[in-house]
């Protein structure tokens, strides 16, 4: 499912985050910044330095690093919320737009992202897609430089068909209130 909004191209896939042709891509991390067994081993030792000197995030924030061995210019690593621990949706909304600010600000012209949150931290599908479309829909009415395409991937296909109907939701909205630009 791939439309345009605005300047910008957003699609939905399901495929491993890792091997998208994109510039930047999003992890889902906790406020230590700490890499999923799959990532750690292979970014090297700068992304591990670059880690530790930040430190801290915040939930509901992001920070960037180098890609390191990884087929990247960077990686933004996002903290989540845990469902039940209270105002995750504006956490959630707050992540995916400071995540998209990252990737802007870096001069970054395409990023994945993941359905943050989901998953061990227990962030229901379909409030999550909600919550992430809207930011990301949101964000192509800025004035952007750089960005031109965000790759929301999911990995499974019930992730997949409630991005894509909530995805499909929100473009005809967008159609119908003539707010902005829509190419499906």
């Amino acid at each position: 499912m791939k439309a345009k909004v605005n300047k910008l191209t957003i699609q939905i896939v399901q495929a491993d985050i890792l091997s998208l042709p994109v510039n930047g891509i999003v992890t889902a991390t906790d406020p230590n910044l700490t890499l999923s067994p799959e990532l750690a081993p292979r970014v090297g030792a700068d992304v591990q330095r670059e880690r530790r000197e930040i430190g801290w995030v915040d939930i509901g924030s992001a920070a960037i690093t180098s890609a390191g061995n990884l087929p990247f210019e960077k990686i933004i690593h996002a903290v989540g919320p845990r469902w039940g621990e209270g105002s995750e949706r504006g956490k959630l909304a707050n992540v995916t737009l400071h995540a998209l600010q990252l990737a802007e600000n870096n001069q970054l012209k395409s990023i994945a992202i993941p359905a943050i949150s989901t998953g061990a931290l227990g962030y229901p599908l379909e409030n999550c897609a909600k919550t992430m479309l809207t930011q990301i829909v949101d964000f192509t009415f800025e004035d952007l430089k750089h960005l031109r395409t965000i790759i929301v991937c999911v990995d499974t296909p019930l992730a997949f068909e409630i991005f894509k109907a909530e995805f499909d939701r929100q473009l005809q909205e967008l159609k119908e209130s003539g707010d902005g630009k829509v190419k499906v």
